[in-house]
């Protein structure tokens, strides 16, 4: 059972970015299962991290590349978005050193649980939010001048 399925008001139009989307809720629904099912091996925790770690370059290069390369993206909107690209690839670094403990036998669920309630706020809060506000200017059809169009 899922703990988050796909639906169409996590789309942003943008495939690629979509895409993406869509491996993390996976992702999301794995640690779920790994936490309802037992306490997660090292190798378990190991493979979220890593997944987290490489969507941080892959997601987040997608993104800011287009932000950057997008005319008119607004500059506040773009440092909003980029710091909290900051405070998640910070907030994946601080999991892997929390969960040494975990990894040296001490067990403590509550660091998994932990970067389950990361990773459901930042569902809620990034994707749902500032990753669809940001997605409407990469929809916009390129403005064409008036003269242009005359010609």
């Amino acid at each position: 059972m899922s703990f988050i399925k796909w639906q169409d008001e996590f789309l942003t139009g943008v495939s690629q970015i979509d895409a993406q989307h869509q491996q993390l809720i996976e992702t999301l629904n794995r640690l779920h299962v790994l936490l309802r099912n037992k306490n997660p091996s090292k190798e378990e925790i190991d493979s979220v991290l890593n997944f987290l770690t490489q969507y941080t370059v892959d997601h987040f290069g997608t993104e800011e590349h287009l932000m950057k390369t997008t005319p008119g993206f607004p500059e506040d909107l773009k440092e909003r978005h980029f710091k909290q690209h900051r405070y998640f690839i910070d907030k994946v670094q601080e999991f892997r050193g929390v969960l040494e403990d975990y990894h040296q036998g001490q067990n403590e669920r509550r660091h998994v649980l932990d970067l389950f309630a990361f990773l459901s706020y930042w569902l809620c809060e990034h994707i749902l939010k500032i990753d669809k506000e940001t997605a409407k200017y990469f929809q916009k059809p390129p403005e064409i001048s008036i003269q242009a169009a005359s010609a």
